[in-house]
């Protein structure tokens, strides 16, 4: 693509663009775009040299990962697809692909028209030279090796994150069999645009406020194809989806929406929009940027973009403020599916319903981009992401492999920063350098790996993002897995001087049906190497299970689903409501691990991958409540006689006030109230405050149970909570 030279405009012009005007009745367009989904030719050669013309090929769809479509291959594969296009001497085409895992090379009509390396994102070829009026072919050689033996998993050349070495993939991280069931193929949509005379190319949008003044800057970074004519127009405008924008126009500086860009690097002001805000917070409300080449009425080509307006900061002591509103991440990881290409937007909104359901305001895609769909529908439900980029543990420290990695951080943050959802940028997961635990593992590990590597990241990132925070690593100490990894589940309960939890959490068997989906037979409790074996490729740690978090198996399958599902609920509890409690002081976020089941395994996903609760998401919901009556404990079992106390938290993450509240603890055994405490206070907006102890009374051993709820001056529920414990006989 060739990028048109235009003169430099002084600030006074881009103050004037928002009074440029724009006709009223609506352009016609010449700009078309056509699918190219459907059934492709597909052959798994393994071969990097072209096919013979004897090749037998097969069928697959397109676009699709071929593991799904039951083809079990990695290394090389060749698609075909015939096809018609429209062509004439004026016409400007070009080819997009979505995604393609993870080497790509395309010819069309014989012609080589490039290269691409990197899984998640999009790119495109000018074609208009190389297209006929009849048939064409097009031909793509994908590539998704295995990593070399000697460079798996410490030094890994690809740059796929979970994707191909992961605790949750097929076979998990640490087996020979990790590297099973290939993500590869051309999974994202693939597409031929065809406009008249010019296309528009959006190399980059990005929205920020201007300070101290009620603006905002929309940075517009266009390349175009082919001639814009001389007096054609690059008109812009931007609109309300879904809400009316009323009281906007104070000033005639003010009042458009719209207008002429002068450059096709440009500034639009926007004062005084209607900001985006998270779910709980107000409306995520968005507007729609549209940017057209029009000459004598018609538009030649034209481009969307849905944008927000909001302001993130978040401080050196990691507290964060959206719009000015302090606010506590309440989050969760997330893989969606180890195959992008399964993952249609009904499944996404339905997995971001599940996380708004829990209360989950801010999700960490975890160490992984998924696909767009995804972040678009973030920001039309106002969930907050925490973007990972696809580094995971060690990568080569070679000069071509930096070079690949800045490239594709560029890559990513020009593609997806346009999403408004997306608050934080975060370059690598637990490299080598914050990783201790890897001189356990690795012979021959050197503490400095990778270093420089996440500095030029870091360099090149900053250079390019200056609307988010931007964390060079997602740090070992911000992993504590109490109670999996080291010490005891009960730890949550201590302080901590960690700002941000990036993850913890447990592992929890799904129901007995769902094992047996898993497994393709009917389940049993494990008792042969082999049948364990089979546990662990799909992805249960037997060990941690057993030895760390010393999770009793039971006598049945049903009694070990009952324990480990238990477990999982208990912690998540603890770890999210001791978390809550030292909101600001010092925790700003806490990410649980993780949402779902990301393929049919068995591992630490609250919901399985046939998206069914398990018991520890239903713990997380109600510890996630906005409003939430906490309590402040450190064991579950106590000895006859010993004196049991608890401490009584109040916290409210919304914007409410509610004076003259009702604080209730109510004692229970098998439904019979033993006691009970009420008290009046004061529950204002944004408080995380302990009020007062309860001591329980003395009790006899046996199981009880200790409700709270928080009313209203009006006698209207606000919240409840529940804490379950016992009292152990004399021994």
């Amino acid at each position: 693509m060739k990028r048109l030279v235009w003169a430099v405009i002084m600030v006074w012009v881009l103050l004037l663009q928002g009074c440029s005007s724009i006709p009223s009745s609506q352009p016609d367009s010449v700009s078309k775009t056509g699918s190219l989904a459907g059934q492709w030719e597909f052959l798994p050669s393994g071969s990097e040299a072209m096919p013979a013309a004897k090749a037998v090929w097969q069928t697959i769809n397109v676009p699709g990962n071929w593991y799904t479509q039951g083809y079990d291959h990695h290394g090389v594969a060749w698609y075909r697809l015939k096809f018609n296009a429209n062509t004439s001497p004026e016409t400007v085409s070009t080819l997009h692909f979505g995604g393609v895992d993870y080497f790509a090379a395309v010819w069309l009509n014989g012609q080589k028209l490039g290269e691409h390396e990197g899984y998640f994102q999009a790119f495109a070829f000018d074609v208009s030279q190389h297209l006929k009026a009849d048939e064409n072919i097009l031909l793509v050689r994908v590539n998704s090796p295995q990593e070399k033996a000697e460079d798996y998993s410490l030094r890994k050349r690809l740059i796929k994150g979970i994707f191909a070495h992961h605790d949750t993939r097929p076979g998990g991280a640490w087996s020979d069999r990790g590297q099973e069931q290939n993500t590869g193929g051309i999974w994202g949509e693939v597409r031929l645009q065809q406009s008249q005379q010019v296309q528009l190319a959006p190399q980059r949008v990005q929205v920020q406020p201007v300070k101290g003044l009620e603006q905002w800057q929309v940075l517009v970074d266009l390349d175009t194809l082919g001639a814009l004519p001389a007096d054609a127009e690059l008109q812009w405008s931007v609109e309300p989806m879904g809400f009316v924008e009323e009281g906007v126009c104070n000033t005639p500086l003010q009042c458009p929406r719209r207008g002429v860009l002068h450059t096709p690097s440009s500034t639009i002001l926007i004062h005084n929009p209607k900001l985006w805000n998270p779910h709980g917070y107000g409306d995520p409300n968005l507007y729609k940027l549209t940017v057209s080449a029009v000459h004598n009425g018609t538009v030649l080509d034209s481009f969307e973009r849905t944008i927000g307006f909001r302001k993130i900061r978040r401080s050196p002591q990691e507290i964060w403020s959206i719009n000015d509103q302090r606010i506590q991440l309440k989050g969760t990881n997330y893989i969606a599916n180890q195959w992008l290409s399964d993952m249609t937007s009904a499944d996404f909104r339905r997995d971001i319903q599940l996380m708004l359901d829990a209360n989950i305001n801010t999700v960490r895609v975890h160490a992984h981009v998924t696909a767009p769909e995804f972040y678009r529908l973030c920001d039309e439900m106002g969930l907050m992401v925490w973007q990972d980029f696809p580094l995971q543990w060690g990568y080569q420290d070679t000069p071509e492999f930096h070079q690949q990695a800045v490239s594709q951080v560029g890559d990513m943050i020009r593609q997806f920063g346009q999403y408004t959802s997306i608050i934080q940028w975060t370059l690598h997961n637990e490299p080598p350098w914050d990783a201790d635990w890897m001189k356990w593992k690795y012979k021959d590990y050197n503490p400095q790996q990778n270093k420089v590597l996440d500095n030029k990241l870091h360099r090149a990132a900053l250079a390019l993002e200056k609307t988010r925070p931007i964390s060079m690593i997602s740090s070992t100490k911000e992993h504590p897995w109490l109670g999996w990894y080291s010490g005891h589940w009960l730890d949550y309960a201590k302080p901590t001087k960690t700002a941000t939890i990036a993850e913890f959490g447990a592992q929890a068997l799904p129901d007995k049906a769902t094992l047996r989906k898993i497994l393709g037979h009917e389940a049993e409790l494990p008792t042969t190497d082999a049948a364990w074996d089979e546990w662990a490729f799909h992805n249960f740690q037997r060990k941690e299970t057993l030895e760390i978090a010393k999770v009793p198996q039971g006598k049945t399958l049903d009694e070990f689903i009952d324990n480990t599902q238990q477990y999982q609920a208990r912690l998540n509890q603890l770890a999210a409501e001791s978390y809550r409690r030292q909101a600001y002081r010092p925790v700003g976020a806490l990410f649980q691990f993780m949402l779902v089941e990301d393929w049919a395994s068995m591992n630490w996903g609250m919901v399985d991958f046939w998206r069914k609760p398990k018991p520890g998401y239903y713990a997380l919901q109600r510890a996630y409540q906005p409003i939430l009556p906490s309590l402040a404990w450190s064991k579950v079992d106590y000895a006859a006689g010993e004196t049991i106390t608890f401490g009584a938290w109040a916290l409210n993450d919304s914007t409410a006030n509610y004076p003259n509240a009702r604080y209730d603890i109510k004692l229970l055994r098998d439904k019979q109230t033993l006691d009970t405490q009420t008290w009046a206070f004061n529950l204002t907006a944004d408080m995380h405050q302990y009020l007062r102890d309860y001591t329980a009374p003395m009790l006899d051993a046996g199981e009880y149970l200790l409700e709270t709820t928080i009313h209203d001056a009006q006698g209207k529920l606000l919240s409840s909570n529940e804490y379950r414990f016992t009292v152990q006989p004399q021994q």
